[in-house]
């Protein structure tokens, strides 16, 4: 249901839109960190957008990633890439490429070292029922 029609007031529902709107604009940067396999290192910059989800950039790649916690470890959604699935708390570039189904290794070890710190840091939403 569009934001609009949860209102029956004009000006409330005006106001909504134009909080959703600021929301969607902001962008906060976390961290910039290293990523790579023996001496063939990048930078990965992590940013948190809208304040519900983060946006992962290396190597010419960009991910929107959804991070939650579960009993079961941790729920990983990548919507533009069509992805979601499990990881461990010590998620590695195979964990990546296995659950999520990120097959180019580059993008796997990006978004596995990525994952690391977001759950490192304490950035893993609660996931509750």
């Amino acid at each position: 249901m569009p934001i609009a029609q949860q209102y029956t007031n004009t000006e409330a529902a005006r106001q909504a839109i134009l909080e959703q709107i600021r929301r969607a604009g902001q962008k906060k940067e976390l961290a910039t960190i290293q990523a790579g396999s023996g001496k063939n290192t990048w930078f990965v910059e992590i940013e948190e957008r809208a304040s519900e989800y983060y946006a992962v950039i290396g190597r010419s790649t960009r991910f929107d990633v959804y991070l939650a916690e579960t009993n079961f470890g941790y729920m990983v959604a990548v919507p533009n890439f069509r992805r979601s699935g499990h990881v461990p708390a010590d998620v590695s570039e195979f964990d990546v490429m296995n659950y999520l189904e990120i097959q180019n290794r580059v993008d796997a070890i990006t978004l596995a070292a990525a994952l690391q710190w977001l759950i490192t840091n304490g950035y893993a939403r609660k996931m509750t029922l």
